[in-house]
């Protein structure tokens, strides 16, 4: 089998820092156009065949955009890692710099090349989706966060200003909301215009409980259905799959999530299993009778949200509308 090669990258803003493993090479480039074909120079020094080749590097948000859209343009496989998840890996160490950090990541892809797998590249609608869904939760955090320290002013301010204090953060809020209503509208645009996601987002919402913002960030999240296996990958990656917690003959701790989680697809969920609980007669009666029993309340709220993500990977893999169950 013909030797590999692993590019470890470590991403920032303006430049790019590579480490050629095992050529044991490093160097430097701009993350622009410019700097690309640079790399992809030094690259065809080594190997001929891009297929031999992963580029391995950290989740960086937006900054590593451009460099994808080049790999895949040219045929060069790569996958994003947690940045814990390599740091975690590295056992103790000493020292920092942005070399440094190329190194280990090309090496923690090194030790790990015969299980990691080049990523499926995401779909323009999916990248565009992703930055709707982030630029409206940007959005409506300032807009709590003004609403807050309104209500705040209005509570506690006794000064000669507190009717321009108040107008003026009542027109940011206000300037917010519309920016929010427009996002959202844009976001269902954006679905509507894509029969594949749409057809998604319309079975999504056959479940009650599931709306249109819950449906839009599943498809998000799962690359519409694409990343997760099943329903307990998704629960494990939401923080909503228990583990259990015990060792040897003292240690006997109740079954509890990780925090090392989706906070946001837990956050959604939670809203949509009490919006279950208040509209689905059969969850209704099921949450109440794990009550009486004497379960804990959020133990009980975890196992509604999911059954909701359960019965949502059921109607994709079906492709058919969900059918409520009458209550006993």
């Amino acid at each position: 089998m013909k030797q590999p090669l692993i590019v470890g990258i470590d991403v920032s803003k303006l430049t790019l820092d590579i480490y050629f493993k095992p050529f044991e090479i490093f160097f430097q480039i701009t993350n622009e156009t410019e700097g690309f074909y640079k790399f992809l120079s030094q690259l065809s020094d080594f190997m001929a065949d891009t297929k031999d080749v992963l580029v391995v590097m950290e989740h960086t948000g937006r900054y590593s955009h451009r460099l994808e859209t080049f790999l895949q343009e040219q045929g060069i496989g790569y996958c994003k890692l947690s940045s814990l998840q390599i740091k975690r890996s590295l056992g103790i160490t000493r020292g920092k710099s942005d070399r440094v950090d190329a190194q280990r990541i090309a090496e923690y892809g090194w030790l790990r090349r015969d299980i990691l797998q080049a990523q499926d590249p995401l779909q323009p609608q999916l990248q565009q989706l992703q930055s709707l869904l982030s630029l409206r939760a940007k959005l409506v955090r300032d807009r709590a966060g003004y609403v807050c320290r309104l209500k705040e002013t209005k509570a506690t301010s006794s000064s000669c200003c507190l009717a321009f204090e108040i107008k003026s953060q009542q027109k940011v809020i206000d300037y917010l909301k519309k920016s929010i209503d427009e996002v959202e509208e844009q976001i269902k645009a954006l679905i509507k215009a894509e029969p594949a996601l749409d057809k998604t987002s319309k079975l999504l919402q056959s479940v009650k409980g599931i709306g249109w913002l819950i449906a839009a960030s599943m498809i998000c999240y799962t690359a519409n259905f694409k990343k997760f296996a099943n329903a307990r990958k998704f629960n494990c990656y939401a923080g909503m799959a228990p583990f259990k917690h015990d060792s040897g003959t003292s240690i006997r701790g109740r079954a509890r999530v990780s925090h090392l989680a989706n906070k946001e697809a837990k956050r959604l969920f939670t809203l949509a299993a009490y919006s279950a609980i208040n509209h689905n007669e059969e969850l209704r009666q099921y949450y109440q009778r794990r009550l009486a029993e004497g379960k804990r309340k959020m133990s009980c709220i975890n196992i509604i949200r999911a059954k909701l993500v359960a019965r949502i990977f059921s109607i994709v893999k079906r492709q058919t509308p969900y059918v409520q169950q009458l209550a006993a």
